[in-house]
């Protein structure tokens, strides 16, 4: 068996009536993939939405709503997407409410994709669309002039490699989330695209390209006579087979199809002539009889057990074939009953069982001789397999293992300072190398306050070997940009405002060390207003509440910041240095370990 297709959208407060035209023309249009939505109701509305979806042989992802639907849903899809990517060849993530399937989309992007992923316009600028704009000025206002002479491409309709899709829609809604408002989907995707690396791997396609038609700009009747000065293409039309474009190409999907009255019945009326509904439905075998294959177990065939096996880690509930997120109940590992330790060392990691073996080794050799404990917390489908008995008795190691509860930074760092026996909470991550002195230095530098972090510190691309230094507590006339989608560079600071300091001291939590005695009066939420970094919004929640807050440069070399190909920072160090120097600085550290 060949890697399969999937078609997934998001549905969140919709009844089946909502979601019955998308899941039926999809059907009917004979794409022979995966279809899914993921089911945000957890009451009787999402269960009748599972069921109807089941019927026509479909999925229903059940995952519990989170914050706003329209940013957080690319997140939820992009988690379906990453955990099963390898089984995957494309993916089209849609709207549900108001789109349509007039033909197989795969088909489309089998003959014409040649980029990892397409972008389709509205056949407008930003100039000439006011919500489109409203909403830019709203969300990105320091970036309208960017996007301001640019063609809209609409979020309802994205499609490419899996692979390319899960990411996409991860960074739609990291984004979106920085903006601080809630509807920030559309305004965060068209600034990715005008960004690397999507700029340079987008293949921006038009209305005329035939692949999908955005009637809300091209065709609302309430809206067309203002938009048609300004159209970039010519406008649609309705034939008796269905949506075409003016050149006659019939479009493979139409989104916003309702918001013109003329297609809305029309292609309503093409469902209730399609045999192949009827068909599909005589074949649904209701609760109580055999089961057809779960989604993990349609992909048996194309990566070995390994993906049934991770997919059913998630929960496969009542025999069907949805697949329950989020549905894991914590395990407490057997009590230590040993003196608490002085010092909990927090490690979150997900899915990167080679770093964190590494992380659990730096651990194993910090010098601090005052007590300590090492808390994992890891929502990998599967268990890192290094961590025997042995091991985490004789270093006093506590792992947990939640597989079926996929969480944020910030929620996972709240719950180990819940779990935290020290007195001190250091932070880890996963991909950093600490070296052996670093818990005994900030302790001291921690002195009587409540909280410290690093304002100055080493940085270092081990891809590209640069080696550098960043004094963030400074705004330098000039500052290098390093990141790992983009070749290093310089930038000027001229304009910026001195609060932009304040940001990158408090909001790099790699070096956070702090008393557990903040807690619970502050906590480190999972999802932080205004559109902040769990970070950034734990260390202003201290401040705010009058506890005492410092920073310190570290000279030495207590931490190696590691930049990797799939980290989503970007930093702006003043110093690179030469990268023989990093063994004068960290003469413990290994690139091949990191």
């Amino acid at each position: 068996m060949g890697a399969k297709d999937i078609i997934i959208g998001a549905a969140a407060g919709y009844e089946w009536t909502d979601v019955e035209v998308w899941a039926e023309s999809l059907v009917a249009s004979g794409f022979t993939g995966l279809g899914a939505v993921i089911v945000s109701d957890q009451d009787r509305r999402g269960d009748l939405v599972a069921e109807n979806l089941e019927s026509l042989g479909l999925y229903a992802v059940r995952m519990p709503l989170r914050d706003s639907v329209y940013n957080h849903q690319f997140e939820d899809i992009a988690h379906v997407l990453q955990t099963i990517a390898s089984s995957l060849r494309f993916a089209v993530v849609t709207d549900v409410r108001d789109v349509y399937f007039q033909t197989d989309p795969i088909e489309w992007l089998v003959a014409h994709l040649d980029r990892p992923f397409l972008a389709a316009s509205e056949s407008l600028r930003y100039s000439d669309e006011g919500w489109s704009r409203e909403n830019l000025q709203r969300t990105f206002p320091e970036h309208v002039d960017r996007l301001w002479s640019k063609a809209i491409c609409n979020v309802g309709v994205l499609a490419g490699q899996a692979g390319m899709m899960a990411d996409l829609c991860l960074a739609i809604t990291r984004i979106a989330e920085s903006s601080g408002q809630q509807v920030a989907a559309q305004s965060g995707y068209n600034l990715l695209l005008d960004m690397e690396p999507y700029r340079s791997t987008v293949q921006l396609v038009t209305s005329e390209d035939g692949f999908a038609c955005q009637a809300g700009t091209v065709a609302d009747p309430a809206k067309i006579a203002t938009f048609r000065p300004f159209l970039l293409e010519p406008e649609p039309t309705l034939a008796a087979d269905g949506v075409r474009t003016a050149a006659g190409k019939l479009y493979p999907i139409v989104h916003q199809y309702d918001r013109v009255p003329e297609w809305n019945q029309a292609l309503r009326n093409r469902l209730l002539s399609a045999p192949v509904l009827e068909a599909v439905r005589n074949a649904w075998r209701p609760p109580g009889t055999a089961p057809r294959a779960s989604l993990a177990g349609v992909l048996r065939g194309t990566n070995g057990t390994s993906i049934a096996h991770a997919a059913n880690t998630l929960g496969v509930p009542r025999e069907s074939s949805s697949i329950r997120l989020y549905s894991g109940e914590l395990e407490h590992p057997v009590p230590d009953d040993s003196p608490a330790p002085r010092v909990s060392v927090v490690c979150p990691t997900y899915q990167r069982p080679e770093l964190l073996r590494t992380a659990v080794r730096h651990y194993c050799s910090q010098t601090y001789d005052g007590g300590m404990e090492l808390i994992i917390l890891d929502d990998s489908p599967e268990p890192a397999d290094f961590l025997d008995e042995k091991l985490c008795h004789e270093h006093r190691i506590r792992y947990y293992h939640v597989p079926n509860n996929r969480m944020t930074l910030g929620d996972k760092l709240n719950l180990m300072t819940q779990l935290a026996r020290g007195e001190i909470i250091v932070e880890f991550d996963d991909d950093d190398y600490y070296a052996p002195q670093y818990i005994e230095r900030m302790i001291e530098f921690l002195g009587d306050a409540d909280f410290v972090t690093l304002s100055r510190w080493f940085a270092y691309d081990p891809a590209n070997k640069i080696f550098c230094y960043w004094s963030t507590d400074i705004l330098s006339p000039t500052h290098f940009v390093l990141s790992p989608w983009e070749p290093i560079d310089t930038t000027s600071t001229k304009g910026w405002p001195e609060s932009w300091v304040d940001g990158k001291v408090w909001g790099y939590g790699f070096s956070f060390v702090w008393r557990k005695s903040t807690y619970p009066e502050v906590e480190i939420r999972g999802y932080p207003p205004g559109g902040n970094s769990c970070d950034l919004d734990f260390t202003l929640s201290l401040q705010k509440a009058g506890f005492k807050t410092v920073c310190v440069a570290d000279t030495e070399g207590l931490v190696l910041h590691i930049l990797h190909p799939k980290s989503s920072v970007r930093m702006f160090p003043q110093y690179v240095l030469p990268d023989f120097l990093i063994p004068n600085f960290f003469p413990l550290y290994s690139a091949e370990e990191i």
